[in-house]
């Protein structure tokens, strides 16, 4: 708006006009009279008399700034202190402003025609050049200054100052219209203004300005005076500037200063260039800030901390935002007046090691009010409604799950909800401000149609200093739970940063609130609406950073993180804090072929069960009720049960869709113990092809089934450890103990020992563990009679037989006199008796059932399976498995044997036990023979019968009546070599191995197993050229291996009808049909034999072929296969008992 300097006159003046202008006119005395009553008052807006600051000349602005600083005029004083701030801060303000300059040399522009170019041809106006040079000043402040040459002041390219020899810097007329000039907290009603009086300046700034006038005092006071009146004012102005500097800073110090370099060009004369000596303090100095959070201890050498920035804490603390320091110089006040600000300060925190924080990166965009059913959550609000801490998850790197839960609280207002998080704020010194930091979540914000599913945990639920394996599993809906976005695990993180620098650190943090990251690994089974994930960490998560899904963008497909919203944070709690102790573990596992079991010997002291505790983690309350907790198991069928796992558990394990990306096989990814829970959900999950059962991992030999064989051996090492650790042991204080039958191959035994050892490194995660050292391995035959001896306190001091009748293997073992004299095994056991009998006789389950509602409903599942042979066999061995089966066989077997099937099973079962101890007693015949067994040690024989297949011959021949015809038939084959013959049964079925692989084989049992026979006794002759060869070793590689007959299976069946009264007739065409299906097995042993003989090796490092047969397998006894097919075509009805 132009202002005029003068009232216009009014309409009825009596001043006369003048003709022309530049026209001179004399009045008379009344004129000014005239004049005043002329003037028209109001209505227009005029100059006011501070506004006129000019004279007309072109260096008015200079002399104006100079006389003003001699009269100490107050304007003139404050914008010239301002000028001079630019200089002294321009380092603090790179944000805001940029300073240049240039030269203007007056003697050089003097001459140039700076001409008007319209004028008319007899105008002679002067151009600009020459009167600027015309009209100099003829003085200067200080000696050796002149006026040939000034500088000009830029502040954004754009001119705001004169450098001049008067009064070293004079400002702009006018520079309201530069840019960003009014972000600086000491520029005020269109002028720059004395920072003491400016409102957002930093007591550190005015310390660094003191210094700079200092500076230019100290200098200035060593140059002469060209006029004292103008130098003796210069100083006068800038030590009072200085005194209201020091008067400013409150103690602020540096210890140093650091010159800084800037880019301005000015005229070389005194004063000028220490205009331009620009200094920042030391930088030792720590960032300073009034609204800080402090790291966790835990992160201490990751993140510095926090700077937060809310303009409401200066009304909550009483202050001005001016008052307020976010950082360094910049006030709250400097990010109202400029919003921009903030990406800079981000920027400058990231690089110092802090993250800048605002209520909109800590508040998450959506509340989740739990839905009603939704399980309590136990670290969340115990009153009312519970909801999801509306947090971001880089919160938790300044406030433990503790805090976060004491001081977040959320409350309902009018429609929505009122949040409120109490934080801490601490200032650089340690000074600290209680701040309630609040937000509205409005209806629209609110979610409530959300539940935490079930299949949401961690574990394991312990934690010590060493133990570092933990998994998060996930298992829910999109369309109905909240989903799992970043895992908070201390180590994980730490890990995460570790190598990053400083700024990239802060970045991580940072992202951590915007986008998803990986934190640990991440395992995705399914993905769909349907999620499965599983994420695998170094550390127990704290809390789990979660998001859902939107209708709208949801829909049936799976929804990335990117699209989702996210929701806050779901508290887990505290995992058992173990204290380490120097404990030693030994750990037994008998890998079975329907069962494994594992055992655990702490010190000196007698083995016990290792089972594997329910040690899942989980945020919410299971609840009390059984269908509230089987509800929780089923959500956990996918990872480790939310319950007591008893040993033995079925050896079964769980393929995923999800496929392993890594060669190490590692647990619960791809595949995963299955855990029967219970018998009909197992059996109602055999049908599903896509995530199959999979059963006889023992004996599969495929390259396929031994990687199943690692995976579990992995999980149960890994349980196992998991139960050392919670009982304080360290790592490095176990060892483990496997066992193997000795009808494996030597093949399958070299396999199964270098897949056994791997499993000990990766259920461990421990490449260093020794394994070599500390993974022993021993036959199941031994192991089980060392848990009789140790056990049981049978007296090995006499003639002991050990049987451990398994699912897949019977395995045996002669003693006397503490001595081990022979061991062996062979693939006739439970499952060849009662599996594969049920498998053809179904409704004998039914009647086996009773009045069980849980058994009646698995045989109806059976019976839907039935022509499925493979899935309605392993459908049976989970029933006969189940605790149910073995109560309703126990208390029914009496009743179902007196039926025709129930009869006929009985029969079976005496009839495979009677074959397996006419075989043993043959073989005692091949040891008397050869003086390895002594006859007059005593005339007793104890055989032992243990195994989880002995529950059933414990049934059956519990009663010394009906071991009658055991103890006839042994006595008539070894020719009266023992009168006393008696049956000892487990007390532990199944157990017996697991415990024997950690009884110390000298002091409490004193057992020799080193000196003993190791030959197979075929129990059938078999031709080998012209001779008839009864043991293995003595069988030629060379010479073709042939039985002409099968006499000893034929007296084994005339004995058993004539001792138990059981008749078994069998056809010729049944002899001749197993001769050539024993002969082809018996080509198949001899293949092997002769391979064995071309590599000249065994598993443990002998090079002959005798030498091979003392840990493996080269053939099954030929008694024991005609026993087998007898067995097999009893089942399936071919042989009629």
């Amino acid at each position: 708006m132009v202002k005029k300097v003068l009232p216009p006159l009014s309409e009825q003046n009596q001043i006369p006009l003048i003709s022309s202008s530049g026209e001179w006119k004399s009045e008379d005395s009344t004129f000014l009279d005239k004049l005043s009553k002329s003037l028209k008052m109001g209505g227009e807006e005029v100059v006011s008399a501070s506004e006129i600051v000019s004279v007309p000349d072109v260096w008015a602005r200079v002399l104006i700034i100079r006389n003003g600083l001699l009269d100490k005029s107050p304007s003139i004083v404050r914008e010239w202190r301002g000028t001079l701030a630019l200089l002294a801060l321009s380092p603090y303000y790179k944000h805001i402003y940029e300073l240049s300059s240039n030269i203007v040399n007056i003697k050089d522009i003097q001459a140039n025609p700076f001409t008007v170019s319209n004028a008319a041809p007899s105008t002679n106006y002067a151009h600009i050049g020459k009167i600027l040079f015309d009209v100099l000043p003829q003085d200067t402040m200080a000696q050796g200054q002149d006026w040939s040459a000034v500088g000009v002041l830029n502040f954004n390219n754009r001119a705001i100052a004169v450098v001049n020899p008067y009064t070293m810097l004079a400002p702009a007329r006018d520079y309201t219209h530069i840019e960003s000039i009014k972000k600086l907290p000491w520029y005020e009603d269109g002028f720059l203004i004395d920072p003491c009086s400016a409102r957002d300046m930093r007591n550190e700034q005015f310390v660094v300005l003191s210094n700079y006038l200092q500076n230019l005092i100290s200098n200035i006071q060593t140059l002469g005076s060209a006029n004292n009146e103008v130098f003796n004012s210069i100083i006068g102005n800038l030590q009072d500037f200085k005194l209201a500097c020091d008067a400013k800073h409150a103690g602020a110090s540096f210890s140093s200063y650091s010159p800084v370099k800037i880019n301005l060009n000015l005229p070389a004369q005194p004063v000028y260039n220490v205009l331009s000596q620009i200094f920042t303090g030391a930088s030792d100095q720590s960032a300073k800030f009034d609204c800080g959070l402090d790291s966790r201890l835990e992160f201490k050498d990751q993140i510095k901390g926090a700077i937060f920035a809310d303009y409401n804490v200066a009304q909550a603390s009483g202050k001005t935002l001016s008052d307020i320091r976010v950082w360094n110089n910049y006030s709250l006040n400097s990010l109202r007046q400029d919003p921009t600000l903030a990406k800079t300060l981000r920027s400058e925190c990231e690089q110092e090691g802090y993250l800048y924080l605002t209520p909109e990166t800590i508040f998450t965009e959506k509340l989740v009010i739990f839905a009603a059913d939704n399980r309590p959550l136990k670290e969340h609000g115990k009153d009312g409604e519970q909801f999801a801490y509306p947090i971001n998850s880089a919160m938790l790197m300044f406030i433990d799950p503790k805090s976060l839960s004491a001081n977040c609280i959320v409350s309902p207002s009018g429609d929505g909800y009122k949040v409120t998080l109490y934080l801490e704020l601490k200032s650089q010194s340690g000074s600290s401000t209680n701040y309630a930091l609040e937000k509205i979540y409005k209806a629209k914000d609110v979610v409530k149609n959300r539940t935490v599913p079930l299949g949401f945990s961690v574990w394991p639920d312990i934690k010590n200093d060493n133990w570092d394996q933990y998994f998060f599993f996930y298992d829910g809906n999109a369309q109905v739970n909240i989903l799992p976005k970043n895992i908070f695990s201390i180590k994980d993180i730490q890990n995460k940063l570790e190598n990053l620098n400083t700024v990239d650190k802060v970045k991580f943090i940072n992202l951590m609130n915007s986008s998803h990251q990986e934190i640990g690994e991440e395992i995705p089974i399914q993905k769909s609406t349907a999620i499965t994930e599983l994420r695998s960490l170094k550390s127990s998560p704290e809390a789990i950073f979660c998001n859902i899904t939107t209708q709208a963008v949801g829909g049936k497909s799976f929804t990335d993180h990117s699209k989702r919203t996210d929701i806050g944070l779901i508290l887990l709690p505290d995992p058992q804090q173990i204290a380490e102790t120097s404990n030693q573990w030994g750990i037994g596992i008998d890998f079975g072929t329907t069962n494994t079991c594992s055992y655990f010997k702490e010190n000196k002291e007698t083995p016990k069960p290792l089972n594997f505790k329910n040690r899942i983690n989980l945020p919410y309350h299971p609840g009390t009720e059984e269908e509230e907790m089987e509800e929780v198991m089923q959500a956990h069928k996918e990872f480790v049960p939310s319950r007591l796992v008893s040993v033995p558990f079925m050896t079964i394990l769980r393929e995923r869709n999800f496929k392993e990306t890594t060669v190490d096989n590692l647990p619960f990814r791809s595949n995963f113990i299955y855990y029967v829970d219970q018998v009909l959900y197992a059996i109602e999950d055999l049908p599903d092809d896509k995530r199959p059962l999979k059963f006889n991992l023992k004996w599969d030999e495929a390259e396929q089934s031994r990687t199943k064989v690692q995976y579990f051996l992995s999980q149960a090492v890994l349980q196992g450890a998991v139960e050392a650790a919670a009982n304080g042991v360290k790592r490095e204080n176990l060892s483990f103990n496997f066992s193997y039958p000795e009808a494996y191959t030597s093949e399958h035994l070299r396999s199964f020992k270098r897949v056994a050892k791997r499993a000990v490194n990766v259920g461990l995660a421990d490449e260093k563990f020794k394994t070599q050292e500390k993974t022993k391995f021993l036959t199941e035959s031994v192991a089980s009679a060392l848990y009789f001896a140790d056990s049981q306190k049978t007296a090995f001091t006499e003639n002991v037989v050990t049987i451990d009748i398994g699912g897949g293997t019977s395995d045996l073992s002669i003693w006397q006199n503490l001595n081990l004299i022979w061991r062996n095994s062979f693939r006739l056991a439970g499952k060849d008796v009662l599996i594969d009998f049920l498998c053809s006789n179904l409704t004998l389950i039914k009647d086996i059932s009773g009045n069980d509602d849980l058994l009646l409903s698995s045989y109806d599942n059976l019976v839907k399976i039935k022509n499925n042979e493979l899935k309605l066999q392993n459908g049976i061995e989970l029933l006969v498995n189940s605790p149910q089966f073995a109560t309703a066989f126990e208390t029914r077997f009496d009743i179902i044997s007196g039926n025709e099937k129930g009869k006929a099973l009985k029969n079976l079962s005496e009839l495979a036990l009677s074959g397996i101890l006419f075989y043993v007693s043959k073989v005692l015949n091949h040891l008397i023979e050869n003086n390895l067994f002594k006859k007059s040690v005593s005339k007793s024989l104890r055989i032992c019968l243990g195994g989880k297949a002995s529950t059933l011959y414990k049934i059956i021949f519990e009663d010394s009546e009906e071991q009658e015809g055991l103890s006839k038939m042994i006595e008539k084959v070894t020719n009266g070599v023992f009168s006393s013959i008696s049956v000892e049964f487990t007390n532990t079925p199944k157990h017996e191995v697991s415990y024997g692989l950690l009884v110390d084989q000298q002091g409490s049992t004193d057992l020799n197993i080193k000196e003993r026979s190791y030959e197979t006794i075929l129990g059938e002759d078999v031709v080998v050229g012209k001779s008839k060869i009864g043991i293995v070793s003595q069988l030629d590689p060379n010479l073709e291996w042939r039985v002409k007959d099968i006499s000893q299976l034929k007296t084994f069946l005339k004995y058993l009808q004539a001792y138990s009264k059981i008749p078994v007739k069998i056809t010729a065409k049944f002899e001749d049909s197993l001769q050539g299906k024993i002969n082809a097995e018996l080509r198949n042993g001899q293949k092997r034999a002769q391979d064995h003989q071309k590599n000249q090796q065994s598993i443990e490092g002998d090079e002959s072929i005798q030498e091979l047969q003392k840990t493996s397998s080269i053939v099954e006894p030929v008694f024991i296969q005609g026993l087998k097919e007898v067995i097999k075509n009893i089942t399936s009805a071919k042989i009629k008992l």
